[in-house]
C-alpha cells in the first residue's frame, strides 16, 4: 500500500512538475493524444492528412534532400492530396540516411533545439539520426498513452528486461538511484549477456520491490519466464507484461502469461520513431500510433498481398523528417472489419512478421519467415534456444542450445519438421552450441544471413 501511495504522488505531483521543467511540451501532447485515440475514423484521417501535408511542406522548404527528391519526381507538397499519393516519392532507406545525413537536417531548426540518437545496429552498423526536443516531448506522451493501456502509469514500479547498452549501460543490474525511486521506478536487468547469478540477483530485487508491471524484449521475457519456471521462482508475478523489440511467438506469449499470471501487451516500436503500435486491453491487434505516424504496408513482389514491408512517416519530427522510411520490418494490416471493443479508432496491425532479414532465402527466390520456422522448433523441450544461420544461398544451418533429452532423435525430428520448407532446394544441417548471443542492440535474430543479398525486395 505504501508503494501505491507513493506511485500516486509521483503520477499526480512529481511527474507533472518534472515534465513541466524538462519536457515543456509534454502536457500539450499528452492531452492531444488522449483525445486523438477516440476521434471518429474520418476525423482521424483528416488530422493525419493535415499533419502529413504540414510535414511535407516543411521538408520541401527546409530540407535539401527532400526538396531535391520532390523536384526530381516533378511534384510539390500541394500535389499530395491523400496518403496514397505518397507512393510518388521513393522510399527512404537506411543507406540514404547514412550517405546524406547533412542534407537531411532542416536548416531552420537550430542545433540547440535537436539531439542526436542512434540505433543499436541489429543488422549492421548503427544509424545516427536527429530528433528535435519538442518531438522528444511528444514521443514521451505517446509512450505514456500506450503504457496506460497496459495499466502502467508514471510512478509505478516496473521491472525492465532490456538489451540495449545505449539505454541502460553495460552493468547487468544498474544501481537504483534516487531518481529511480522518486521518478522512474524502473528495476532493470541488462539481458545482452546475462548469467544465472544475474537472474538470481534480479529475482531477489523483484521480491523486495514487488513491481506489478514488466517491460521486456520479447525473447528476454520468455527467457526469464523459463528460468523462473525451471528454478521454482513461482512467486514472481506481474499484472501485465509489455513485450517489444522482437517478434512475440505464440508459444512464448503463453509461457509468459502462464508463468507470471498476467496478460501480455505486445508492442511494436523502434528508436527512430518510438512507439509504432500497441495492443489494448482487448488484444484484437496492435493499434497504430496514427495521430503521430503514418504507417504504410508495402507488399513485396511475389509475396502475400496482405503482408509487406513497413514504411513510416514521422508526422512531427521537424529537425530530421523521416518520410516513407523503410524500417526493415515486415507486417500486415488487420483484416477484421469489426471495430475494436475498446472504441479506439486507431487502425490495427494484425501480425508482425519480423525483420526483412529474418527470412531464409531459397535459390528459387522464395522467402521463408524465420519466426514461422522457429515455431516448429520452439515446442521441443530438448531445445533451449535456436537460430537459423544461412552462410550462403545454398545452405542453412540450425544452431541450437541443447536441453535435457537432446540427441540423434531430436535431430531426426527437426529434419522431419523442416523438410516440407526446404525439401531438396538447400543443404540443411544442425549444430549444437553453448550459447546464441544477441546482437549489439540486445535483440535476438531468428535468421542470421552471413552473405550479402543485393536486393531483398523489389526496387522502388
Amino acid at each position: 500500500m505504501l508503494n501505491r501511495r507513493g506511485s500516486k504522488l509521483i503520477e499526480k505531483v512529481i511527474y507533472p512538475l518534472w515534465t513541466r521543467r524538462d519536457h515543456p511540451k509534454y502536457l500539450h501532447y499528452a492531452k492531444t493524444f488522449a483525445r486523438g485515440q477516440w476521434l471518429p475514423e474520418l476525423e482521424l484521417e483528416q488530422l493525419q492528412l493535415r499533419l502529413l501535408r504540414t510535414q511535407l511542406l516543411h521538408a520541401y522548404r527546409n530540407v535539401p534532400f527532400y526538396r531535391r527528391r520532390m523536384e526530381k519526381a516533378g511534384i510539390t507538397p500541394l500535389d499530395i492530396q491523400s496518403p496514397d499519393d505518397l507512393r510518388i516519392l521513393p522510399v527512404l532507406t537506411k543507406r540514404d540516411i547514412q550517405q546524406n545525413l547533412p542534407e537531411l537536417l532542416a536548416d531552420n531548426v537550430l542545433a540547440d533545439r535537436r539531439v542526436i540518437n542512434q540505433t543499436g545496429g541489429s543488422t549492421g552498423s548503427p544509424l545516427k539520426f536527429w530528433v528535435d526536443k519538442e518531438r522528444i516531448d511528444s514521443r514521451r506522451a505517446s509512450t505514456d498513452r500506450h503504457d496506460r493501456w497496459a495499466g502502467l502509469h508514471p510512478g509505478d514500479w516496473c521491472a525492465v528486461l532490456w538489451g540495449s547498452a545505449y539505454d541502460i549501460g553495460t552493468k547487468a543490474i544498474p544501481k537504483i538511484t534516487w531518481k529511480q525511486r522518486l521518478l522512474y521506478r524502473f528495476l532493470t536487468l541488462n539481458t545482452t549477456r546475462v548469467s544465472n547469478e544475474d537472474l538470481d540477483n534480479f529475482i531477489v530485487l523483484l521480491r523486495r520491490y514487488r513491481p506489478s508491471r514488466l517491460k521486456a524484449y520479447a525473447q528476454s521475457a520468455a527467457m526469464f519466464a523459463k528460468y523462473c519456471r525451471d528454478t521454482g521462482a513461482d512467486d514472481i508475478r506481474f499484472d501485465s507484461i509489455i513485450t517489444s523489440a522482437e517478434v512475440l511467438l505464440p508459444e512464448n506469449r503463453a509461457l509468459i502469461e502462464e508463468t507470471f499470471r498476467g496478460k501480455v501487451f505486445n508492442r511494436y516500436g523502434c528508436r527512430e520513431v518510438s512507439v509504432i503500435a500497441s495492443e489494448c486491453e482487448y488484444h484484437t491487434g496492435l493499434h497504430v500510433n496514427a495521430d503521430a505516424l503514418l504507417v504504410e504496408i508495402d507488399p513485396l513482389l511475389g509475396g502475400s498481398p496482405h503482408c509487406g514491408r513497413v514504411l513510416i512517416t514521422d508526422l512531427y519530427n521537424r529537425s530530421m523528417p523521416l518520410i516513407r522510411y523503410e524500417i526493415g520490418d515486415m507486417a500486415q494490416w488487420s483484416t477484421d472489419d469489426n471495430p475494436c471493443p475498446c472504441g479506439r479508432s486507431l487502425p490495427r496491425l494484425a501480425n508482425l512478421e519480423g525483420r526483412i532479414t529474418d527470412f531464409v532465402l531459397l535459390p528459387d527466390g522464395k522467402k521463408i519467415s524465420g519466426p514461422s520456422l522457429t515455431l516448429l522448433v520452439a515446442p521441443m523441450a530438448e531445445i533451449r534456444q535456436a537460430q537459423f544461420v544461412q552462410p550462403n544461398p545454398e545452405e542453412v544451418r540450425l544452431d541450437l542450445v541443447p536441453a535435457d533429452g537432446f540427441g540423434s532423435d531430436t535431430i531426426d525430428e527437426l529434419r522431419r519438421r523442416l523438410y516440407p520448407y526446404f525439401r531438396d532446394q538447400i543443404r540443411f544441417s544442425v549444430r549444437a552450441v553453448d550459447m546464441i548471443a544477441s546482437e549489439p542492440s540486445g535483440k535476438y535474430r531468428f535468421v542470421k544471413r552471413e552473405y550479402e543479398e543485393s536486393d531483398l525486395h523489389a526496387a522502388t
